[in-house]
């Protein structure tokens, strides 16, 4: 079982989910000043550095981050398999994650080919958080230790009702990570397509 499918399962019982990213306020405040500048490991300073959140305020962040879920994997650990239904989008805090595709179903390990790997502050799995029937198009799997922060359906419907402004951000850029990303897999395509009739005039 995976990590996402874990926790989906425990959410459906409703039992807890992982540890939760609270920080206190006087611990946020103080890595946000300016005495505070050179902690690169603070939690402030890696959502600051986070594209997703450029429009967001310090104390945006601040409530934002109590709606994360903090979770540690040892090297090979799944966070999602391919096939299975979205549920969360993530954070690398630490380390990195490799994104594999078209893994033998017969053969729980083989994660399939390397598409890409992730590292620290960049972030995957945007649609399984927004769309309602998503199912994951490829498997993630831990590459070394990692610690990755992530936030689940319940969480985001959470922070709508308590922060509206702060949840309508927040969908406001997911949906244009998701927007870029078709368009980048739209123009590979064309790439693509212009390459095979090329060789097919050279045949």
């Amino acid at each position: 079982m995976s990590y996402e499918s874990e926790v989906m399962s425990k959410a459906q019982k409703g039992e807890g989910t992982s540890e939760k990213l609270d920080i206190p306020l006087l611990k946020y405040l103080w890595e946000a000043s300016p005495l505070a500048f050179g902690n690169r490991d603070s939690y402030h300073h890696f959502f600051k550095k986070i594209s997703v959140l450029n429009s967001f305020s310090d104390n945006e962040i601040r409530l934002f981050t109590k709606h994360l879920h903090k979770r540690e994997f040892q090297a090979g650990e799944v966070i999602f398999r391919q096939g299975d239904s979205g549920y969360g989008f993530y954070f690398i805090y630490q380390g990195s994650v490799n994104i594999l595709a078209n893994h033998l179903n017969s053969n729980p390990d083989d994660f399939g080919e390397l598409i890409i790997q992730l590292d620290r502050m960049q972030y995957f799995g945007e649609m399984g958080l927004l769309e309602e029937f998503n199912r994951r198009s490829a498997t993630v799997v831990a590459h070394e230790p990692t610690i990755l922060l992530g936030i689940f359906k319940p969480d985001l419907e959470k922070m709508l009702e308590q922060y509206p402004v702060i949840g309508a951000k927040f969908l406001r850029e997911t949906a244009l990570i998701m927007a870029n990303r078709m368009g980048h897999l739209t123009r590979e395509i064309m790439s693509l397509k212009k390459k095979i009739k090329e060789l097919e005039q050279r045949i």
